[in-house]
């Protein structure tokens, strides 16, 4: 009540992109405040505790990447009620993204474009703020980390930036996804084709096992981010290769460039789309894969939620695990946590 009378009012009365940076400077101050953490996590924590992947979750709701690009906030959500935290996308060199304005809302469609292009800080600055913000020993929920390819790296590359940011990350992150699907980086989603996917997935499983090897440790869990906006022949392909190649799961999916029949506002920017218009793509997909691979093949639902009952139907279509962001801007901080309470683990499929 007390966001969406006065400081949504606020937010939404400034530029998109410098409302987030506002956001992000305070919930920093606050992951910054253990004892103000401690306390927040006391009220908010929902548990109703989920497993996949070898990891253990106190609820199903998820941050997912893009909204703390550069982990300088992951307990200052959790201690917001999320059931874990996805950091990122990073790159191993710090870039500045795409040309401002880059974000937008569209609050006829409950929803946001973006165009950011992976604008982050670098992986040694990401590494340095989990490391002292967020160790690995004092989280309370499991940490991801979102690797990407850098803009000026040529498709036929990929594979380093990727091995790159598995040898950083893999120490501090509880799993690592692999983001071959945001269509704000030129030629990313080439990497779905199978002259480049076969390859890449290949490369990554072995420098999984060459890093564990070498640290004689055992890896995190790999995750595999994709697009919502391939055939379902492709996601066939590419499912299967990522089982092939040992990942653990998949999240379905990222931002969509092609759901503009599900939506109201007719002038909408160049760039991802997210929120309520992505909620059927998300569905059907998550569904797809869900049939594909006899619900033995985890999946994190993402795209679309935006109340409880949305939330509820990625379930049901087969998710194990939810990612919310947009509805994050839209409810304000409070909705990871009334969420993960109302939204227990109910799946309706075996």
């Amino acid at each position: 009540m007390f966001y969406n009378r006065l400081v949504k009012p606020i937010l939404f009365s400034l530029n998109a992109e410098l409302a987030h940076e506002l956001g992000t400077h305070t919930l920093r101050a606050l992951s910054k405040s253990k004892p103000a953490c401690s306390l927040l996590r006391k009220l908010l924590h929902s548990n109703h505790p989920v497993e996949a992947f070898g990891l253990k979750f106190p609820n199903c709701i998820g941050q997912a990447a893009g909204l703390d690009k550069n982990g300088v906030f992951p307990r200052a959500s959790e201690a917001l009620g999320f059931g874990f935290v996805e950091v990122g996308t990073v790159t191993p060199q710090a870039q500045p993204g795409n040309e401002k304005p880059r974000l937008f809302r569209l609050p006829k469609d409950f929803a946001l474009v973006n165009r950011m292009g992976f604008n982050n800080d670098g992986l040694e600055a990401l590494v340095e703020e989990v490391l002292n913000l967020y160790p690995i020993n004092s989280r309370k929920v499991p940490l991801g980390i979102n690797l990407g390819k850098g803009k000026s790296t040529p498709i036929e590359k990929a594979l380093q930036d990727y091995t790159q940011g598995i040898d950083a990350v893999s120490p501090i992150a509880d799993y690592i996804t692999i983001n071959i699907s945001s269509p704000n980086t030129p030629g990313l989603r080439k990497l779905h084709n199978d002259e480049f996917l076969d390859p890449l997935l290949r490369g990554i499983n072995e420098q999984r096992l060459n890093w564990a090897s070498t640290h004689s440790l055992k890896p995190p869990p790999f995750l595999l981010k994709i697009s919502p906006d391939e055939s379902f022949n492709n996601l066939e392909k590419i499912i299967t290769k990522a089982i092939e190649n040992d990942f653990s799961g998949v999240i379905a999916c990222n931002t969509s460039v092609n759901c503009k029949d599900y939506m109201n506002t007719k002038m909408i920017p160049n760039g991802g789309i997210s929120g309520k218009p992505l909620e059927t793509k998300s569905n059907e997909i998550i569904r797809f894969i869900a049939k594909l691979t006899d619900w033995k093949f985890p999946i994190i639902g993402s795209g679309g939620i935006y109340d409880y009952e949305s939330a509820q139907r990625k379930l049901d279509a087969g998710a194990t695990l939810l990612q919310i962001y947009t509805s994050f801007i839209y409810h304000g901080p409070l909705w990871p946590s009334k969420l993960g309470k109302r939204i227990p683990l109910t799946k309706c499929w075996p």
